[in-house]
């Protein structure tokens, strides 16, 4: 564990905008402790930064070690299992801090999981490669009536149009103030709904618009604006879907609420913010008597539409894990989600019995153009993601560096088989 440990310390408090002084503090006196040789504080301390922040790398690993060191071997395997799920990177088998687990039957069914997670799934097919390399797209739809395929842009902050046989991309709109996410047509096709939220990544980001987000109400036909529903504060609105009155949902993963725009005039729907973390992909079942909501480290909260405090956390099947579900569509009593903050990544199907998973199937995974896959969308029964996107490319100051990325390419998936 101390190779680990101590290697990510510098990048990790970097990365983590959302890791607070309270987690800070927790996390040097943890340090403090183990050094000092005081597992049973290193425990107690980790088993309270797992409670503020569950599936975190370093806290759920170091969770795994204190119970290791404290001779609490179900525990250590327990948790080891989970990294071994969430990340097969990870190089626990090296690591003294396991020593006393090593030799145990169930660690090595862990190294095998490992080496079966890393295999790869090759399911869905390459439909087009897009001609706008440094679109960084997140979402695609189809607009039925106009015969018009979409894709939305993180970074230059609009929405294209691109022919699904030559990926000649063409602008379709491009006044929104900030990076664009998903976009849902209302029933009649009038309306385009899109999800915006400011972004560093976004061309013209300045300090004066951080944490913004908007939601805009686009007229198809003209491609205007015909209603912006701005919000101030910590705010990023990733996903949204509407319903069949065609009110709108909102996940809201910087504040964790769900806000619903209903007759023009928009409102918090749902505050999730003593149950939930990160709020991403958004979807009703086929009936719209349930909402399923994705966050980022529990994975998947399924609300019942006429009484939302009616809701539950899904529970995963053994074998796979709830962290890092980005895309998430409902499909004929599935749920179909894009893992991202995992590796390797995946995308999965998700069985669904009454208020439950019951099982699952693995349609992609570990795929080396997978990467960073985000939103995923239900077109005419067929699933669509772009499998790239360049987050990864932008330098500290949120630059992108153009000459390592890959055009962006869109996958497909028939749902049907």
């Amino acid at each position: 564990m101390k190779n680990f440990l101590f290697s990510i310390s510098a990048v990790f408090f970097c990365v983590t905008a959302s890791f607070s002084q309270t987690q800070k503090d927790l996390y040097n006196q943890s340090v403090t402790a183990y050094k000092a040789k005081n597992y049973v504080e290193f425990l107690k301390i980790n088993e309270k930064l797992d409670s503020l922040r569950p599936m975190h790398p370093t806290f759920t690993y170091n969770l795994a070690a204190a119970y290791a060191l404290t001779d609490d071997k179900v525990m250590a395997l327990k948790i080891l299992e989970k990294i071994a799920l969430m990340n097969t990177k990870v190089d626990f088998e090296n690591d003294p801090d396991f020593d006393n687990v090593k030799q145990t039957d169930t660690f090595q069914q862990l190294i095998q999981l490992k080496s079966e997670l890393n295999k790869p799934v090759e399911t869905s097919q390459k439909v087009v490669q897009l001609s706008e390399k440094d679109l960084h797209p997140e979402s695609v739809i189809y607009l039925e009536k106009q015969k018009i395929w979409l894709a939305s842009s993180i970074r230059k902050k609009k929405i294209v149009a691109f022919d699904l046989k030559t990926g000649v991309c063409s602008d379709w709109f491009l006044d929104s103030n900030y990076s664009v996410f998903a976009m849902k047509p209302d029933s009649k096709g009038k309306y385009l709904w899109v999800a915006t939220a400011s972004m560093p990544e976004m061309i013209g980001f300045s300090k004066e618009v951080e944490n913004k987000a908007e939601i805009l109400k686009i007229d198809v036909k003209t491609r205007q604006i015909t209603k912006r529903f701005p919000v101030e504060g910590n705010h990023i609105f990733g996903d949204l879907i509407l319903d069949n009155q065609d009110n709108v949902y909102i996940s809201d993963s910087g504040e964790t609420l769900i806000y619903k725009i209903s007759d023009d005039k928009m409102s918090v729907w749902l505050d999730l913010k003593t149950e939930a973390f990160n709020l991403q992909g958004i979807t009703f079942n086929h009936y719209k008597s349930k909402l399923f909501i994705a966050d980022y480290l529990k994975g998947i909260l399924q609300i019942d539409m006429k009484n939302p405090e009616t809701r539950n956390w899904m529970e995963f099947p053994k074998g796979v894990t709830a962290k890092g579900i980005d895309g998430l569509v409902f499909h004929n009593n599935s749920l179909f989600a894009v893992h991202n903050g995992v590796f390797p990544i995946r995308v999965v199907q998700y069985q669904l019995n009454q208020n439950s998973i019951s099982s699952f199937k693995v349609i992609d995974n570990n795929r080396p153009e997978f990467d960073e896959p985000a939103l995923i969308s239900s077109i005419q029964n067929k699933l669509y993601f772009f499998s790239n996107s360049p987050w990864k490319f932008y330098d500290r100051s949120f630059q992108l560096d153009v000459s390592k990325v890959v055009a962006p390419v869109l996958y497909r998936f028939d749902m049907k088989k």
